[in-house]
């Protein structure tokens, strides 16, 4: 019940900040570009490079508005006296924005291969394979947006690491659109949902499909643990 009351706190405050609107607006200019830029025969590559880049990009920051307006309208101290565990606080933002990410990606995706068919035949992505693999991204972003803005207060702060962090886990993009091929790119952690997503437009040989669980997995559960253990360093210890 504490979750249900936090998911539902979390999607108002969204709602009010105009999260929905923006990631309606980003998702109707990505779908317009990715459906100018890509050809019908690559969307396999395409599709997959732009969700990472966009979608993973737009997640973390969502995340730092949202932690940072909390923290500074007292949310984040609220919730340290508050029946809410630390662990619901977290699950909840990983739940609302990453379902919120989702939405885009489905929203980018559909939108470009709808124009694109117009011109041609388009490869349609397999449904479940391509919302486990857009899920698991988005809620890896929404992971990492935690552990690197709870360590901050201002949204000037906060930029200039999440940009760099940013742009290590968006280059795995270049491997996806074929620009480089050297599987190091694949130990990049965002690299791992972004092969499930691939999977939905493409046959996955068997160690692409192992790793892509595997890892997705495995990090997923990492950042999980590493998100609480910052939450409760950088915000619980310290209202202490």
């Amino acid at each position: 019940m504490r979750l249900l009351a936090a998911m539902k706190t979390d999607a108002v405050l969204q709602q009010r900040n105009q999260l929905y609107a923006i990631s309606v607006g980003v998702s109707l200019i990505v779908a317009g570009a990715l459906a100018w830029l890509s050809p019908n025969d690559l969307v396999a590559r395409t599709v997959p490079m732009a969700l990472l880049l966009f979608v993973g990009g737009s997640t973390l920051l969502y995340v730092v508005a949202m932690i940072l307006l909390e923290r500074d309208d007292g949310t984040l101290a609220a919730v340290i006296v508050s029946p809410l565990r630390p662990g619901e606080y977290l699950a909840s933002k990983a739940l609302t924005l990453g379902a919120l990410a989702t939405v885009e990606g489905v929203l980018i995706a559909a939108g470009a291969l709808l124009v694109l068919s117009r011109e041609g035949p388009v490869t349609w992505p397999d449904p479940l394979l391509f919302l486990a693999g857009l899920a698991a991204l988005s809620v890896m972003h929404v992971l990492v947006g935690v552990i690197v803005v709870v360590r901050h207060r201002r949204i000037m702060e906060a930029l200039i690491p999440m940009g760099a962090i940013a742009m290590v886990l968006q280059l795995p993009a270049f491997y996806f659109v074929g620009a480089l091929d050297h599987p190091a790119w694949l130990l990049v952690p965002s690299a791992a949902p972004t092969m499930l997503i691939r999977g939905a437009f493409t046959p996955l040989t068997p160690w692409e499909l192992t790793y892509a669980v595997g890892v997705t997995t495995l990090c997923c559960v990492g950042l999980a643990v590493w998100a609480r253990r910052a939450f409760h360093r950088h915000v619980v210890l310290e209202a202490s």
